[in-house]
């Protein structure tokens, strides 16, 4: 597959504006819709349980999306759960996971992650009388690796963003599960930036959860996403929800939750979005993930090597080996969302805004950044029109 011509023309919208607003959320690609749309026509039920044909095959579908994934991110089957997205696959984690807290234990993460790796943690902390702790990093979001293992000694749990949604810095998250592994505590890695545009693999990574959404990196619908839960938590993660699907047998006095993973996923879940995850799935690994991350990496050379000579202010590692495929910048004295409106009058979508991570724009001292974030459709003729109407732009503030 010839990147990116012949990925934009299933992606119809490309031909319209020039999309750098991946992080948020990605176009999509024919083939996914098209999965969709032959379930909610052809074969549209519910699943499990079901005796009848449509419910069968339904259910079969589900399932087979459920493999796809697994294999994906070199997990079993049986540790995929699916959810809505991130935001509530972690905090799914850590309300099935106050069981195995202690007053007093340590909770260790980073002063770079997303409100929604952040969040739950401070809230379980708060409840619980934990410690909450932070890894020292600098301005790039490049963290002390020292100051980590000295952190993660001891530590009951450890939870790490792979990619910054708000500097793009990729994080040591091999090394980092590595150390917490050698402690023996719980480790878990916010990959909704990398899955998708970079390979993940939980065996690799040293994950215990991991977590992540259909509609990012992996060219899915939204309203889909994945908490991985490796097999050996199986029966101290206590099910957040229960209700429908997630019980073996049921008395007045008591219940038997039945096995993973439908004790975890109660009431009727997304088929549809599974489904269409899957389908994206299939189209990245066509792709070749290799061939995704050497794509981007072009795009961010060429955007941050545009803006330096622009002598526009631009966030994150500089080095570009660290930098996966979100450019955050600022051009003062405008605010970001006003720089971001006049992108959008010249077709560039753009995200502007403290982007779910205030801590790090307080580390920095701004209110907000203009972010423009890549996919392996985008184009370098792209970064080059981008790149025209930032100088425009600053020439008209000079």
């Amino acid at each position: 597959m010839k990147i990116p011509d012949d990925i934009r023309r299933d992606i119809p919208l490309t031909g319209e504006v020039i999309y750098f607003d991946n992080t948020a959320t990605s176009l999509t690609p024919r083939p996914v819709i098209e999965a969709m749309d032959e379930y909610y026509l052809k074969y549209r039920a519910n699943v499990h349980r079901g005796v009848h044909r449509l419910s069968q095959m339904a259910t079969q579908k589900y399932e087979e999306s459920r493999k796809i994934v697994a294999d994906f991110i070199g997990a079993k089957f049986e540790e995929i759960v699916f959810t809505k997205n991130t935001s509530e696959s972690l905090n799914l984690a850590a309300l099935g996971l106050e069981g195995v807290f202690r007053k007093g234990d340590r909770i260790v993460t980073t002063p770079y992650e997303h409100h929604s790796d952040l969040l739950p943690w401070q809230r379980l902390a708060e409840k619980l009388g934990l410690k909450l702790e932070f890894i020292k990093g600098d301005d790039e979001g490049n963290l002390d690796l020292a100051d980590a293992e000295k952190k993660i000694k001891g530590a009951k749990l450890v939870a790490i963003q792979h990619v910054s949604n708000a500097l793009g810095v990729i994080h040591e998250v091999e090394e980092l599960g590595k150390m917490a592994k050698e402690e023996g505590a719980i480790f878990v890695v916010d990959a909704a930036q990398s899955v998708g545009h970079m390979e993940v693999d939980v065996n690799r990574l040293h994950a215990d959860f991991l977590a992540f959404s259909g509609h990012k990196g992996p060219l899915g619908p939204t309203g889909i996403g994945v908490l991985y839960i490796r097999e050996e938590f199986f029966d101290v993660f206590e099910p957040p929800f229960i209700g429908g699907g997630t019980i073996e047998d049921v008395e007045l006095c008591c219940y038997t939750l039945t096995e993973p993973p439908e004790r975890f996923e109660a009431g009727t879940p997304n088929i549809g979005g599974a489904i269409g995850l899957a389908a994206g799935i299939e189209y990245i690994q066509k792709i070749g993930l290799e061939r995704i991350e050497k794509q981007e990496h072009r795009l961010v050379k060429r955007t941050t090597g545009g803006l330096t000579e622009l002598e526009v202010p631009w966030y994150g590692p500089r080095n570009l080996k660290k930098h996966a495929g979100v450019v955050s910048f600022n051009v003062p004295p405008l605010h970001p969302h006003d720089v971001a409106a006049v992108l959008d009058d010249h077709n560039i979508m753009v995200r502007s805004g403290h982007h779910c991570a205030l801590p790090v724009m307080k580390k920095l001292g701004i209110n907000g950044t203009v972010r423009a974030s890549f996919h392996v459709y985008n184009s370098l003729d792209e970064v080059e029109t981008f790149l025209g109407v930032m100088e425009e732009l600053v020439k008209s503030l000079r």
